[in-house]
């Protein structure tokens, strides 16, 4: 097999295998997007999925494309999770309305499977928040505080894990699966903010040079502050926010040395994401064992592993 064919064949293969873990099927133009290399065209790669469906190497039902021994409704569960995921969307823009309005938040945007357009039955609406400069913190702890003591705790619907302040934007963790994250965000709220944190996570076309996160329309919300949020952050002047800022970032730090007390401090530090500009609290990622899935599956394919 020519090596330029050769190549292609293993590039569309190792796109439909990661999205395979997750049981997602791909239509040809995603497996071009998310494809790890961009000396081809969409046409390419339409040919070699054509080539790899006759070779029984890939499936294909209706426009979509996945691995042999996939689930059997793999494309009706897709479909299903993308109709359930318009409806959970809906919700998170009425959320987002809400969260505008608190104080330093200066953006709000989407991740998680609801960022890909689907959403089972267990799907939480994952929120990514900026905030103003040196306020991480006191923004978190407002919106944890607002969840636990009006929605009871519940994250089903408000799931804020994961804050950034302007221009602190650039994910320490660089791989397939970060990268496809950052590429599949959806904003919300504050376009300019998002333009930003794609343009600081540049790295990402290092695996996925043929993605262009596009904001969707849809989605956006006024992009004008809100005056209840302009008067809050007026009154909160009175005390001394970056003191106070530092504070709850060492409260929040011991409290979770507390609670995860058994693991290690390498494990704690991929579980949580501690500085005075970005919090992230991720006690069940599962991050490191879709990328050991992911290795695997490759290499019983007969795919060389990823660098």
């Amino acid at each position: 097999m020519d090596s330029l064919l050769k190549n292609l064949s293993d590039s569309i293969l190792k796109t439909v295998a990661y999205f395979d873990l997750f049981n997602y099927p791909l239509t040809k133009e995603q497996v071009f997007n998310y494809l790890p290399q961009n000396s081809v065209s969409a046409a390419d790669v339409e040919m070699e999925i054509i080539r790899l469906v006759n070779g029984k190497k890939l499936q294909q039902k209706s426009s979509y494309v996945f691995l042999p021994g996939s689930q059997p409704a793999i494309v009706e569960q897709r479909k299903e999770n993308e109709a359930r995921a318009v409806k959970m969307l809906t919700i998170a823009r009425m959320i987002a309305r809400f969260i505008k309005m608190l104080p330093f938040v200066r953006g709000v945007f989407i991740t998680g499977s609801l960022s890909k357009n689907v959403a089972d039955s267990s799907s939480d609406i994952d929120f990514m928040i900026v905030v103003a400069p040196d306020r991480v913190w006191i923004c978190r702890t407002i919106l944890t505080l607002f969840r636990k003591i009006f929605l009871f705790g519940r994250s089903k619907y408000f799931c804020t894990n994961f804050y950034l302040s302007e221009n602190h934007y650039t994910h320490h963790e660089k791989n397939i699966y970060t990268a496809i994250e950052v590429a599949t965000t959806k904003v919300i709220w504050n376009e300019p903010a998002f333009t930003a944190y794609q343009q600081q996570n540049r790295w990402i076309k290092e695996y996925l040079p043929n993605v262009f996160a596009v904001p969707d329309a849809s989605l956006l919300i006024a992009p004008s502050r809100s005056v209840i949020q302009r008067g809050m952050e007026i009154l909160l002047r009175l005390l001394p926010l970056y003191a106070l800022n530092t504070r709850l970032m060492e409260f929040h730090r011991t409290h979770w040395q507390k609670t995860f007390h058994s693991v290690t401090k390498a494990q704690l530090s991929s579980m949580f994401l501690i500085s005075p500009n970005v919090s992230s609290g991720w006690p069940e990622s599962c991050q490191e064992s879709i990328l050991d899935e992911y290795q695997k599956k490759l290499r019983s394919l007969g795919i060389q592993e990823l660098t």
